[in-house]
């Protein structure tokens, strides 16, 4: 997943040592699930009401864990941590409004959904790529960033281009 949101930082626009950064932070995303029960995290049914409230804290956990990293990257992986369930529609765990998202978290969001589908869980079997697409696709403007999920699928698909960081931010 780290890679993946690596490459979608360097189609954005980020330069070579953001990109890396955001890959490596990306990676850490959810640390946090080791303080949370295993029988929640392997569960291999839909999770109850409560043992979702439960999953969900992975991300504070998260971002505590992560709160010893220092400067810039700390900074990055804490904020990847514990926002990377945000939506784009503002309906994510914590409601945080897409103007406010950082454009960090909203690249691993779309590769941390990606990477989860196209997997098998415990609770699924892994998805084909193309319909894993598909629902990228289908959630571009609510759950995604929709040019970041323009973007990212051209990247899956090999057709890359190169956007400016400056274009992305006015979108």
């Amino acid at each position: 997943m780290g890679y993946l949101a690596e490459k979608l930082a360097l189609a954005c626009g980020e330069n070579a040592i953001t990109a890396r950064q955001i890959g490596r932070a990306a990676a850490l995303h959810d640390v946090g699930k080791i303080l949370v029960p295993s029988h929640i995290v392997q569960k291999p049914g839909r999770l109850t009401s409560r043992e979702f409230e439960v999953m969900k804290t992975h991300t504070t956990w998260g971002a505590l864990l992560l709160s010893g990293l220092k400067g810039s990257f700390g900074v990055l992986a804490r904020e990847i941590a514990l926002f990377h369930h945000e939506r784009w529609s503002g309906d994510g765990y914590y409601k945080i409004p897409a103007a406010k998202l950082p454009l960090s978290v909203q690249m691993v969001s779309i590769c941390d959904v990606y990477v989860s589908l196209v997997s098998p869980r415990p609770y699924k079997n892994a998805w084909p790529q193309s319909k894993a697409a598909r629902y990228i696709r289908a959630q571009a403007g609510t759950q995604f960033n929709p040019v970041l999920a323009d973007i990212f699928l051209s990247l899956m698909a090999g057709k890359t281009q190169f956007y400016g960081r400056d274009f992305i931010e006015y979108i």
